[in-house]
């Protein structure tokens, strides 16, 4: 995990069938940290049938206020939980999932500080799929919300065969629908 200025890290990746989410953090030239949200969408060759990543969209980004690889900093955000929220936004995007508005979607996306105890997140979609790990790579996690998600988050660390809840878990939601009048309608 190298955040020493040598260019952007890729610090997590979240994907869901054919939609993808790249969360890359890097050392700016006045020596703070800040992160940016990219996606993209994979589609097929219409002449192949190979299926490629579109270019990516920038979708946001900004100062980070720490240096996620600084333990002095990571438990002083942290304050003895084992995730934190330290950035959320929400765009609209063509996630290609509805034909209405050309396939776009108010999404949420949120990036979580994760103590060092774990090396993975339990991802529970209460509301479609069933539950998956995702191994960590980089001490924040990206969680992207499609509307009518309702996620429940657990930090684990592997014990044996399985895993080991480390802390509480923490439940995010992005209700169905789009937000009315650009209104926020997420909520933690």
């Amino acid at each position: 995990m190298a955040t020493n200025g040598t260019g952007p890290v890729v610090a997590d990746v979240w994907t869901e069938g054919d939609l993808g989410f790249v969360l890359l953090v890097h050392r700016r030239d006045d020596g703070h940290f800040a992160e940016e949200l990219f996606y993209s969408l994979r589609g097929s060759d219409e002449g192949t049938g190979a299926a490629d990543w579109a270019d990516c969209d920038h979708l946001s980004g900004g100062l980070l206020g720490f240096d996620p690889a600084d333990p002095a900093a990571r438990e002083e955000i942290l304050a003895r939980r084992a995730m934190a929220v330290v950035t959320e936004s929400e765009s609209l995007v063509h996630t290609g999932r509805v034909p209405e508005d050309d396939g776009d979607e108010l999404v949420r996306a949120v990036e979580l500080l994760v103590t060092p105890e774990a090396d993975g997140l339990e991802v529970e979609n209460l509301s479609r799929l069933p539950r998956h790990i995702r191994r960590l790579c980089f001490p924040l996690a990206l969680v992207v919300l499609l509307p009518g998600d309702r996620l429940r988050i657990r930090a684990v660390r592997a014990a044996g065969s399985g895993y080991a809840a480390v802390g509480d878990d923490l439940e995010l939601v992005r209700p169905p629908g789009p937000a009315p009048d650009g209104g926020n309608q997420t909520g933690i």
